[in-house]
């Protein structure tokens, strides 16, 4: 395979994770059958799965310090990921997430510390931050919305040299709807909430009519275990999902993208590389975290 380089913005976490028989009862203690704990977070999952597909990767993210930032800074080191640290010189700690992880369906609950004010460094242009990205124009760029006013100016400026950007649309952020403008990609679950829609909580056809609205030529929403919903330049079409014994499914999503961004910088054909990356995610499931299918 021809190396593919990709540039992911967005957040990074360590994620600790408790595999259980069932959710407890509020005041109870309980006994994980497994745990683990890993860095995570959506933009270092697909930072991180890209890499392990072999591509070339850089992270632009906030880790700063803290008891968790080594664990983070030693994963990337081993997957060689080149980190740009938006909380460099802050106070700033890599944030622990407990997620709790249901074995009888393989659902998840998340819990995440408070969410910290600190200023974080705000990049420029690329023409500007080129010599700490090394360098090198990425052919794809993803970012998950999160650091969007530390990011914009940078991502605005990878778009108007030609780079596709990527959106992981996990949730609606302040800054979404500029960011939309910049996008040629957004690959969005359904839980994504279009501003000023009352509909049903899940409504795929609102998002996707709401990012054709804005002129992007390649749309897709997942939808769990449901077909995925894609739409290339007015073209639908629909990606099944087998049927497996899911183990866990924290991180599936964050896969997707980073094996997204691996495959279309390769060959930029929309549907395609959804479906090979779709193929990456549903194997994620059937492991405990989002490395195992790596090396099963």
């Amino acid at each position: 395979m021809q190396a593919a380089r990709a540039l992911f913005l967005g957040r990074t976490t360590v994620d600790a994770l408790y595999w259980l028989e069932s959710m407890p009862e509020e005041n109870t203690k309980v006994y994980a059958q497994r745990f683990q704990a890993a860095p995570g977070g959506p933009a270092m999952n697909a930072a991180i799965t890209h890499a392990l597909l072999g591509g070339q990767t850089q992270l632009v993210s906030a880790v700063g310090g803290g008891p968790w930032a080594g664990l983070v800074r030693a994963e990337l080191k081993a997957n060689r990921i080149a980190l740009l640290d938006l909380a460099a010189g802050t106070a700033y700690e890599t944030p622990l997430c407990a997620v709790l992880v249901n074995s009888a369906d393989a659902s998840r609950t998340i819990v995440n510390p408070p969410i910290s004010t600190l200023k974080m460094k705000r990049l420029g242009t690329w023409q500007q931050e080129s010599g700490a990205l090394g360098g090198q124009l990425p052919s794809v760029a993803l970012t998950d919305g999160f650091f969007f006013d530390e990011t914009h100016a940078l991502m605005a400026s990878l778009r108007d040299a030609g780079v596709t950007l990527c959106l992981d649309g996990g949730s609606y952020k302040p800054g979404t709807d500029e960011l939309a403008s910049l996008l040629s990609v957004a690959i969005c679950s359904e839980r994504f909430a279009i501003p000023g829609h009352t509909g049903p909580g899940a409504n795929p056809e609102a998002i996707i009519a709401w990012f054709a609205a804005r002129g992007l030529p390649h749309i897709a929403v997942t939808r769990g275990v449901q077909p995925i919903l894609g739409w290339d330049r007015g073209r639908r079409f629909e990606i099944e999902i087998p049927s497996i014994a899911a183990v866990d499914t924290l991180g599936a999503g964050d896969v997707l993208h980073g094996a997204f961004c691996r495959f279309f910088a390769q060959q930029p054909e929309f549907e395609s590389a959804l479906r090979r990356a779709s193929e990456i995610a549903t194997r994620s499931c059937q492991s405990l975290g989002i490395r195992a299918w790596a090396i099963a």
